[in-house]
C-alpha cells in the first residue's frame, strides 16, 4: 500500500476536508489536509492546509487516523494551529 486518502465532514462548521498521507522517500512519509468542495475534491492541490512529515508508515498511518478522527469533531484552526506550531 503507497498511500491513504480519506474524506472528513467537520460537525461543528459542516467544511468538508481530504486527508491524504503518500509515500515520497523511502523513509518519508507526508500527511496533508486540504479544503475540499461540496463532492470532497481538494481546492488547491498546491497549498495544503497542513502538512506533517513522519519518518515511518506505523507512525505515519497513525497521524493519519488521528488527524481525520480529530478532525471530525474538533474545531479546525485550533487543530491547525497546534500541529503548525510543533
Amino acid at each position: 500500500m503507497k498511500g491513504l486518502f480519506n474524506k472528513v465532514r467537520n460537525r461543528s462548521t459542516r467544511q468538508r476536508y481530504v486527508v491524504s498521507t503518500i509515500r515520497k522517500d523511502d523513509y518519508l512519509f507526508e500527511t496533508a489536509i486540504f479544503e475540499a468542495t461540496f463532492f470532497y475534491i481538494p481546492k488547491t492541490l498546491s497549498r495544503p492546509v497542513l502538512r506533517v512529515e513522519s519518518r515511518t508508515r506505523e507512525e505515519a498511518w497513525d497521524l493519519h487516523h488521528l488527524l481525520a478522527r480529530r478532525l471530525k469533531d474538533e474545531y479546525p484552526p485550533k487543530l491547525f494551529q497546534e500541529y503548525s506550531a510543533t
